[in-house]
């Protein structure tokens, strides 16, 4: 894909992490698999040019002295001005340790970061990547698919996932037939293209490669919180994960609500309302 469809709707929030770098050091994006953090990254990467250094830490990539710190991921070339580290999830401790020293030996370096969960370092500055608004998910399928139009309707369910409306759009998947997929459960194993990671294969493997970060408690409160379709508060957590006591029951929400599998709802007016993305909801069912 090309960046330009990839950053559909992504222009300030690209903008605004740039103007972040010019006074922070440490930026991490983090948001629901399939929300574009890497896409976001690369065309942040490319604001600095040659100045900026790009390391996929996906599993199907090598990546051991550097992580490591056997040796530095500049191969012995001048340090760059931006080292972008893309897909933490898996190594978060070895990147806290990684950046923690670089940042500490390099003093004008800056380090971009993506994961579905934070480093946690002093001085890190957390940028959050939503789903896309109506217009430019319609503006994405439309694009991708060649010109189809999705009803707005149908297109809502896939909840403003970047990493779903490309695998409809790159299946042609008009409307009727993307309603009857996402109906009987179909629409989750459909392969995404070539160009997509493992981890993004399909909608059902970006689920997986988060639930494979769960501790057991984390990935039974997924299964229960996965009964609402919709937003839910804190009384039907507490509801849902009865039998558990609450000290415990609280930390694995917020465990989820850390690793971007419980998202906190930014449209609730009253009181601290959830929410799951369709995806996730569907993994455990």
């Amino acid at each position: 894909m090309s960046a330009g469809d990839a950053l559909v709707g992504r222009d300030q929030h690209r903008n605004k992490i740039l103007h972040l770098l010019g006074r922070e050091r440490l930026v991490t994006i983090t948001g629901a698999g399939g929300v574009g953090k890497s896409a976001l990254a690369r065309a942040v990467a490319a604001g600095f040019g040659p100045a900026a250094r790009l390391i996929d830490l996906d599993p199907s990539n090598v990546h051991e002295t550097i992580l490591s710190g056997e040796r530095l991921p500049w191969d012995g070339d001048e340090p760059p001005r931006l080292l972008v580290l893309d897909t933490c999830d898996h190594v978060v401790d070895r990147c806290v340790a990684l950046v923690e020293r670089l940042l500490r030996g390099l003093p004008d370096l800056r380090v971009l970061v993506t994961g579905r969960e934070v480093l946690s370092i002093p001085g890190e500055h957390v940028t959050v990547a939503g789903p896309l608004p109506a217009p430019d998910a319609a503006t994405l399928f439309h694009v991708r698919s060649g010109g189809l139009r999705a009803d707005p309707a149908v297109l809502a369910r896939l909840e403003g996932l970047p990493l779903a409306i490309e695998i409809a759009a790159e299946h042609l998947l008009e409307s009727a037939k993307l309603a009857e997929m996402l109906d009987n459960g179909t629409f989750h194993t459909l392969p995404a293209g070539p160009a997509h990671p493992a981890r993004h294969a399909s909608m059902r493997a970006a689920a997986a490669w988060s639930h494979r970060q769960c501790q057991p408690l984390d990935a039974q409160a997924w299964q229960r919180l996965a009964a609402f379709d919709s937003a839910f508060g804190l009384e039907e957590v507490e509801r849902a994960l009865t039998g558990h006591r609450a000290a415990d029951a609280a930390e694995a929400v917020a465990r989820l609500v850390e690793r971007s599998i419980v998202l906190v709802d930014s449209a609730a007016v009253d009181g601290r309302w959830y929410r799951m993305p369709f995806h996730l909801r569907a993994f455990t069912m």
